[in-house]
């Protein structure tokens, strides 16, 4: 009877040394093995951070603080009527970004706001992959196998593995999410270590599988309005008058113009840095794919697809114009206290 599946993601605050993060030992991180992401869980009570950390963003909704989020364990299934989240089934695709989020607010709990996730909400899950709480701090896994593995099915069945972070594509996926036998050296488990922890109890589809759609977009693209029915917003089937409200979505300011290499996703947030958004601060991470929001794509995905081999992962993202033309893209759901 089960027809959803979600894993609680904390409060917590943050802290990055370096470009990279550092290594437990001490040493520095390095692009292809990125170090630590400290972390501490907190309380509502707490808004002052300490020394050198950033409380995640992803744990302030509509200006209440949360003391904590309900993520998809997949990426979402079942219909647009009657969605679902689980396992081996193949991920819910081909709708615009607007029918995505009409979709995820199907997820009906009393006392909870379901919504498609943000773009922040997705930073959440990353950094908490990297942390000593994560797939980094499992020991079962070294070196580049920290990173989560790829779903490399490209019929995009959820939660499947592929059992290394690049492995190439199959049709359905080389292992199932609950394959969990230690295969040794170094590389854990051949289903859980698609997961965010490495282990059964983790988030899965983060890298692979469908490319997820997050509601992220770049605001005001040449002038136009960002919602209205001249702007590229509307591909995505929104308008001004059906524009979901500021809590569901991010905002970005700043685009690159010049280039593909999203360079300026370090100033999107009011001009400054996206902190927590899994932009910036770990852009290139495990040499994951890294292109900003700018026109005339102004949606941001997240994860990469089944086809995507080392360019996938929790720490890729690309854009989109949020039309429903790709039969690769996806989306995950998120409860809130409401």
């Amino acid at each position: 009877d089960v027809k959803a599946m979600l894993v609680w993601i904390p409060r917590y605050e943050y802290m990055i040394e370096g470009q990279y993060g550092k290594h437990t030992d001490g040493t520095d991180g390095t692009q292809e093995t990125p170090g630590e992401i400290k972390i501490n869980f907190i309380g509502t009570e707490k808004t002052q951070v300490a020394e050198e950390y950033h409380i995640h963003p992803a744990f302030t909704f509509d200006g209440e603080e949360l003391s904590g989020i309900w993520v998809g364990k997949f990426e979402t299934t079942g219909s647009s009527s009657t969605p679902t989240i689980l396992p081996n089934l193949q991920s819910l695709r081909d709708q615009t970004v607007s029918e995505e989020f009409t979709t995820a607010q199907k997820f009906v709990v009393s006392g909870y706001d379901s919504h498609m996730a943000k773009n922040s909400e997705w930073g959440a899950v990353a950094y908490l992959s990297q942390s000593m709480y994560g797939k980094y701090g499992n020991q079962s896994y070294t070196g580049t196998n920290k990173e989560v593995y790829i779903n490399n099915s490209i019929n995009y069945y959820t939660g499947r593995s592929g059992g290394t972070p690049s492995a190439s594509y199959s049709a359905n996926g080389t292992c199932n999410y609950d394959v969990i036998d230690d295969r040794g050296s170094g590389t854990g488990q051949c289903g859980g270590g698609a997961s965010t922890t490495g282990n059964i109890t983790g988030v899965y589809d983060m890298s692979g599988g469908a490319r997820d759609n997050v509601m992220g977009y770049l605001e005001g693209i040449n002038g136009e309005l960002p919602w209205g029915s001249n702007s590229r917003a509307n591909q995505a089937g929104f308008i001004e008058e059906t524009k979901p409200v500021s809590k569901y979505y991010d905002a970005y300011e700043s685009q690159d113009t010049s280039s593909n290499d999203g360079s300026l996703s370090a100033t999107a947030c009011n001009k400054g840095i996206c902190y927590g958004h899994a932009l910036s601060e770990t852009r290139g991470w495990y040499g994951d794919f890294a292109t900003f929001v700018r026109s005339p794509y102004p949606w941001l995905q997240r994860g990469g697809y089944s086809a995507s081999g080392a360019g996938a992962g929790v720490f890729c993202f690309g854009h989109s114009d949020g039309e429903d033309d790709y039969s690769e893209d996806s989306f995950r759901v998120v409860l809130v206290a409401a």
